[in-house]
Parts: structure tokens; sequence; C-alpha cells
């Protein structure tokens, strides 16, 4: 049972991870898609910097986040205390 908790954490870090990352790489894509007109055309303006997200902005990245330490946590617990 300590197993499954400790892969299910790991995985549920990992994942959390990948979303973070993912909506990052989408805001720089969204930027280059704003500033590459503005840069061609030569007038208007854009932001020197895209809007990064952060950690909590997107709901299923910190609840993915919490319930794997959550999950992680009891299943070192639950391993400690059966090796011992």
């Amino acid at each position: 049972m300590w197993k499954s908790s400790f892969i299910s954490g790991l995985g549920l870090i990992a994942l959390s991870g990948i979303l973070f990352t993912l909506e990052r790489f989408i805001a720089v894509f969204k930027w280059i898609g704003e500033s590459a007109p503005v840069k061609i055309n030569g007038s208007g303006s854009y932001t020197t910097e895209p809007a990064m997200p952060g950690v909590f902005d997107n709901l299923f990245v910190g609840i993915f986040l919490i319930l794997g330490l959550v999950l992680l946590i009891i299943g070192l617990s639950k391993g400690i205390k059966k090796s011992v």
C-alpha cells in the first residue's frame, strides 16, 4: 500500500511540473505571436518580456502539487514504519 501512495505522489508532482512547464511555453509562444507582427511592421507596442504564470495561477497545478506532496509523505511514513 505504501508503494502505491509513494508512486502516486511522485506521479502527481511530476504531472504538476509538466503542466506548469507547458503553461510557461504557451505564454512564451503567445508573446512571440503578439510581438512578431509589431516588429515586422515597425509600428505599435508590445511588452519586452512575456507575462509568465505563477505556480498557483492554474488550479490544477496547485492541487496536483499539494496532493502529490501529501501522498509522498504518507507513502514515506508508512514505508519507514514498515521497514522498522
